[in-house]
């Protein structure tokens, strides 16, 4: 068993500032992650004057595996692109009720070199900046293992 490792912050929305490096590449390979919870949120859930609040989100290992195929400023979620690693969303009702939908993430994906977030407010939203929450598991990776893993971050089937 690995250590917990928590990236927690807070990022604009996809049509404004692309995706966030939230894990870049430090060249040891023998060295991952596995994701184990995905999170995001409004800033302040009580405002109630922001709209709806509602959102979607996703975690990839290449920013381009980010934006959607129809809207290029819109984060777009790709179940076949396994550069695409952990997808979640939540709805704001009101100006109290905040609902998480159960993040779904990819438990045999391992994070060897990068790791993106990025998400999209839906239209009737009034703000531009969101939380993140990331939970992590640190792993150390036989020389087998972190070859299979980045080859898997390539977008090549390996299961």
């Amino acid at each position: 068993m690995g250590k917990t490792r928590v990236l927690r912050g807070q990022l604009r929305d996809f049509q404004f500032d692309g995706a966030l490096n939230v894990i870049q590449n430090d060249m040891r390979f023998n060295h991952g992650f596995i994701i184990k919870d995905f999170r995001i949120s409004y800033q302040d859930p009580g405002d109630t004057g922001a709209g709806s609040r509602d959102c979607f989100a996703v975690l990839a290992t290449h920013a381009d595996a980010i934006p959607s195929k129809l809207f290029a400023t819109r984060v777009g979620w790709n179940w076949e692109d396994r550069r695409q690693v952990a997808w979640t969303s939540t709805t704001h009702i009101g100006d109290s009720h905040l609902e998480f939908h159960p993040p779904l993430v990819d438990p045999t994906h391992i994070v060897v070199r990068d790791l993106y977030v990025a998400l999209t407010g839906q239209a009737s939203t009034g703000t531009t900046i969101w939380n993140y929450y990331i939970e992590l598991e640190e792993i150390s990776l036989t020389d087998n293992q972190s070859v299979l893993a980045i080859v898997q971050e390539e977008a090549q089937d390996v299961n």
